[in-house]
């Protein structure tokens, strides 16, 4: 990446000690949990959530079609109708029915669905999974064209006439959620010229780049992280990881039966690097490779940098001996031997599958396509699926949008609305500027504090601000109130102070705020979430963990 925009995260190379440390022999999963009691973290009120269930029509599910929920609560987020957004589950699995992100609570139409060949008993989508790869992709986009009101149902019927309120069709968003955001951004990039009223996206914590999914450096169930990772490398562009230590056990296999469990192939081996030269991979002291796999091939996939690495060991070099004059080719085939075995695709066959499913590919096209578009990154002090403690996941994909230069970017929600969703002060929040470069040396300081509020209330404070800006067309870099008064009608915490009215009103809405005629409280569903150290589709409870500081710091942070 280039400097010369003066915005972008310091390229520093420093270890950042001020996150977790990470201790050997200790899991990153038990270090989230039994720190804090889930009575610690503020869920805030809610109301009854409904749902619709339909079929939506697509190439990549001959037959049915593609399964897809519709959930809402009884108040649209404006007058004239709830905004739409399209949530992408997580992690490598076709099923995303369960996931809630819980925007219904803010007045949106959330939208879940299943790709082909995934769903539930007695709700499935027709078609084959194929691991986020081209049909994926098309039900992605078919999702998001049925979200905006462009195609209608099996049953011939458009979202709006599913509902009981209107919808806004100029407000379509999207939610990346983790491993979802590679999906979300090659489908908007393959697909831009037919999906040109998104208008917003939101990540969380989306692992976006071929080395952190599956993660390279080091996920939540290693024991240790990936040490052979440069510090600081990733807020380049360039993740450098060190492979001189890089060897390959065809004996050994990692989380043995976790491949089997998501109904993927699992394949011997095992890519690691050999800290003590024994050539024996020890899980406690060394750190593994995670590798991918995709339908019809019995090989694992490892990201270019690695399979280069690893065709490059003696163990897969072909046999060279010196062949004498005078023999048959029967003779000379024999001396020679066979060709060692590879039990993973080749470099080319590994760039071709990164291309289908790397979401930093697409990002300068999709931009350029679309430079009105608008982001968000979530992240906190604690990532659900990474280990590194310089997070860069998020400073590369940070960087990449920044770079590129689209309407609006931004790490972490407003202050105010994350305060407005969760009836509690903003100070108690990041106030990160948008368009702004971040401190890549602290970013820790850029991240939101832990054990406060499960993770969905940042998300509901991102989609609700993203949408409010675009209703009201307010870019400004900072917000003193919410753009768009909103209540659920979920009867407020006694002990929490109500969130502070909004001064500025949509475009539309100028004689009155929207928070009017408050709407009966349903009765409460469960609502749960936090980090799942397996990245699966779907929030789990809250989770425990350390909080970080929870007192802002001084804005803006200058570029290095």
């Amino acid at each position: 990446m280039s400097t010369a925009t003066g915005k972008l995260i310091s390229k520093s190379l420093i270890l950042f000690f001020s996150i977790l440390p990470f201790l050997a022999g200790s899991s990153f999963a038990s270090a989230k949990s039994g720190d804090i009691p889930s009575a610690a973290v503020r869920v805030p009120p809610m109301v009854k959530e409904e749902s619709v269930s339909t079929y939506v029509p697509s190439e990549a599910a001959p037959g049915q079609g593609l399964a897809v929920n519709l959930i809402f609560s009884a108040k649209p987020r404006y007058k004239d109708g709830a905004p739409v957004v399209v949530v992408v589950p997580g992690g490598n699995g076709s099923q995303g029915l369960d996931f809630s992100m819980h925007s219904a609570q803010q007045g949106f139409v959330e939208v879940r669905f299943a790709f082909p060949g995934g769903g539930k008993p007695g709700f499935v989508s027709s078609g084959i999974y194929d691991y986020r790869g081209i049909k994926s992709q098309e039900a992605l986009r078919d999702v998001l064209r049925f979200a905006a009101g462009e195609i209608t149902d099996s049953q011939n019927k458009k979202i709006s006439e599913l509902l009981p309120f209107h919808v806004d069709n100029k407000s379509i968003g999207a939610v990346g959620w983790s491993n979802g955001g590679n999906t979300l951004l090659v489908t908007l990039g393959k697909f831009a010229s037919e999906l040109p009223f998104v208008n917003w996206i939101v990540f969380y914590e989306s692992p976006v780049g071929n080395m952190f999914f599956p993660p390279s450096l080091g996920g939540a169930n290693d024991m240790i992280p990936n040490k052979y990772y440069r510090q600081g490398t990733a807020a380049t562009g360039q993740v450098v990881v060190d492979f001189r230590k890089l060897k390959y056990d065809k004996n050994a296999s990692k989380f043995p039966g976790s491949h089997k469990k998501l109904d993927e192939p699992e394949i011997p081996g095992l890519a690691f690097f050999d800290d003590n030269g024994n050539g024996v991979w020890e899980e406690s002291r060394e750190f593994a490779l995670p590798y991918s796999t995709d339908i019809g091939v019995d090989k694992q996939i490892y990201p270019p940098s690695v399979t280069k690495a690893l065709l490059a060991l003696p163990d897969f070099q072909p046999k060279v001996v010196k062949i004498p004059p005078g023999l048959t080719a029967l003779e000379r085939k024999r001396l020679k031997g066979e060709a060692p075995k590879i039990p993973f695709v080749s470099y080319e066959e590994s760039i071709a599958y990164f291309r289908e499913r790397d979401g930093s590919l697409y990002i300068k096209d999709l931009i350029a396509q679309h430079p009105t578009l608008a982001f968000t990154i979530f992240s906190s002090h604690l990532d659900h699926l990474q280990r590194q403690p310089d997070h860069p996941h998020i400073a590369m994909l940070y960087n990449t949008l920044l770079e590129n230069k689209p309407k609006f970017v931004r790490l972490n929600p407003s202050s105010v609305y994350v305060g407005a969703v969760s009836y509690m002060k903003p100070s108690t929040f990041r106030e990160n500027r948008p368009n702004s470069s971040l401190n890549a040396d602290a970013i820790d300081l850029h991240l939101e504090p832990e054990g406060l509020v499960p993770d969905y209330v940042y998300m509901e404070a991102a989609v609700a601000e993203l949408a409010d800006r675009v209703r009201v067309g307010k870019w400004n870099k900072v917000l003193e109130t919410p753009l768009v008064n909103y209540s659920n009608g979920a009867k407020p915490p006694e002990e929490a102070a109500p969130a502070r009215k909004s001064t500025e009103m949509s475009a539309d809405d100028s004689s009155s705020s929207e928070q009017s005629s408050q709407s009966k409280s349903g009765s409460v569903t469960e609502r749960s979430n936090g980090k799942s150290p397996a990245d699966k589709a779907g929030p789990n409870p809250p989770k425990n963990a350390k909080p970080g500081a929870s007192s802002p710091k001084d804005w803006p942070f200058p570029p290095k």
